[in-house]
């Protein structure tokens, strides 16, 4: 009888670990309606899967990029051209190039130990030149450099 009541005690801690992981995810994922819409408004992960396709997807013969036929860049993803870093060439706006990446410097312009108006003269344009007469080789303002880095430079 001690070992039946065992077994049973041992089967239902076996069913909650098992079953508690499943519930907890499906709380976690929360309710959608038809529309593939949960009721906070936001879209089902199996409606995001549905539209994503893979390159693995694609088959023998089958045309496939990964770049929107438009040309267009995917929403929230900022293209760092020459032009763009020339619009950004005052100290409320402060981007300067530096070994062919781009950086955003206005917070940086009141903090320079050197003064504002050496920050002020890269803004908008390729500071490389600037940079590393002054600076080449330093660890420590490369690495207060990267803390305000944006991405690369597009090249056309």
């Amino acid at each position: 009888m001690l070992t039946q009541n065992r077994y049973i005690l041992a089967m239902k801690k076996l069913a909650f670990l098992f079953f508690a992981p499943l519930f907890l995810v499906a709380c976690a994922t929360g309710s959608t309606t038809e529309d593939g819409v949960s009721s906070s408004g936001e879209e089902s992960v199996a409606d995001v899967t549905e539209e994503t396709r893979l390159a693995d997807d694609v088959q023998e013969g089958e045309e496939w990029t990964d770049t929107p036929a438009d040309g267009a860049q995917a929403p929230g993803i900022m293209v760092l051209t020459l032009e763009t870093v020339a619009q950004n060439n005052s100290e409320e706006s402060c981007w300067s190039i530096i070994d062919g990446s781009v950086y955003d410097l206005t917070d940086w312009i009141s903090q320079h130990p050197g003064g504002a108006s050496r920050i002020l003269g890269l803004c908008g344009s390729d500071g490389t030149s600037q940079f590393q007469g002054q600076h080449g080789g330093s660890g420590s303002p490369e690495s207060t450099l990267e803390r305000y880095l944006l991405g690369p430079l597009e090249s056309n």
